[in-house]
């Protein structure tokens, strides 16, 4: 039965076919629908996958430049001098309670990761729990790096001043001191601190003071022992072309890419923007960052309490996630941390590369707007037969046929 069908249906199409004007229909439609088919494959990769990263391990030398090193004061326990600082600050010349000169020192030190304070020990004051906040930061913290630092080691080679590599700022984690940092330099090949993979020494050597604060960088702890962080570093860098990709290709961004005239891109200074742009949303207020270094719209008590109850972090984190709201940067190092060794005899922090980058990203542009065209070229010309000047000639004689019927 299956044969007979199978016969039938052969005696059919040679029928059919013996037509031929069905044959070149049939013909031109598959071709048309293939050649369809392929060019939306095309432009789908054009859109989506234009650039590629590969690693690169053929190399004389390279310069590097040296990761970004930030130091923030942190909290630690009451000074005698905090405590001394808000007796002389009282109004009615009462000695305060402890509750409230804790509560005023969580305050002090307040930012996006510990927004809990309570609000209770303050509601017989004004929004800022009875003292100018601003005025008290700027009198109990320091503002220069000479402060703590006794000297600086960059490479073993002692620094003559602290000031010209780290550089204050009043941020959302409170008072910084930041080196190699977008925020304080034009691009990444103005900052001073770069090594080669020929130098014998690639370290950061901070020596402190034997009274140094308590200080905590964004993810390492500084304490009073001696200590060296290791990390790794592998660098990326980018075909001259790849800036001129789509941001949704590319996916990232470079330092000019940006909204903000006076900072350069990078993935933290966005986050600190959405977090600046989510918290006056929901509470009218919110903690310093580097554009806003002044106290105008500064979170009184309520208005981080506010913060605290909103779940400041997760909304930050989900409209992130959610949108690719701030996109990873084109430039940075992938860095990772290897160790933590406490050793030696004096109050130092280092901070080392453990050894020269053996490899290298490179991102480079796969497909551009001209291999597009080509594509789409080779493809007409596959399916159909047709050339640039096979094209013009059917328009040629389009418009001959047009002009012949209205001028006869």
């Amino acid at each position: 039965m299956a044969g007979k069908y199978c016969g039938a249906a052969i005696r059919f199409l040679l029928r059919r076919f013996s037509n031929r004007r069905f044959f070149w229909i049939c013909v031109i439609i598959l071709s048309l629908w293939n050649m369809a088919t392929i060019f939306m494959l095309m432009k789908n990769r054009s859109d989506t996958d234009s650039t590629s990263i590969g690693v690169t391990t053929s190399y004389i030398s390279w310069i590097n430049t040296f990761p970004a090193v930030s130091i923030c004061l942190s909290k630690n326990r009451i000074t005698k001098e905090f405590s001394e600082t808000v007796k002389r600050s009282s109004a009615d010349g009462h000695s305060p309670s402890y509750t409230y000169i804790r509560t005023l020192y969580d305050y002090l030190f307040i930012n996006p990761n510990n927004l809990y304070l309570k609000e209770e020990y303050c509601k017989d004051f004004n929004s800022t729990c009875g003292v100018d906040i601003v005025a008290m930061r700027k009198a109990l913290f320091a503002s220069s790096c000479t402060e703590f630092m006794e000297k600086i080691y960059f490479s073993e080679k002692l620094l003559p001043n602290c000031e010209e590599i780290f550089k204050f700022h009043e941020l959302e984690m409170g008072y910084c001191f930041l080196a190699n940092n977008l925020i304080d330099y034009q691009s990444i090949d103005k900052m001073p601190l770069v090594y080669s993979s020929l130098d014998e020494f690639r370290n950061l050597r901070l020596v402190l003071p034997e009274n140094q604060p308590y200080f905590n960088a964004l993810a390492y702890t500084i304490t009073s022992d001696p200590s060296v962080h290791s990390f790794n570093v592998e660098g990326i860098e980018n075909n001259h072309d790849v800036i001129e990709e789509p941001v949704s290709q590319r996916m990232c961004k470079f330092d000019t890419e940006t909204s903000d005239n006076d900072v350069l891109y990078s993935f933290s200074t966005c986050m600190s923007k959405i977090r600046s742009e989510i918290e006056m949303n929901l509470c009218n207020c919110t903690l310093f960052n580097h554009s806003k270094n002044n106290s105008i719209n500064y979170c009184g008590v309520e208005g981080i309490s506010c913060l605290d109850k909103g779940n400041l972090a997760a909304r930050v984190i989900s409209r992130v996630s959610s949108n690719m709201a701030c996109l990873p940067s084109c430039m940075e190092q992938q860095i990772s941390y290897k160790n933590h060794n406490d050793y030696g005899d004096s109050n130092m922090v280092e901070i080392e590369i453990t050894s020269p980058p053996t490899a290298k990203y490179f991102r480079t542009v796969t497909q551009t707007k001209l291999d597009l065209v080509v594509a789409i070229g080779s493809v007409i010309g596959l399916f159909i037969g047709a050339s640039l000047l096979n094209i013009l000639e059917v328009i040629s004689i389009i418009f001959s046929k047009i002009k012949h019927t209205f001028t006869r």
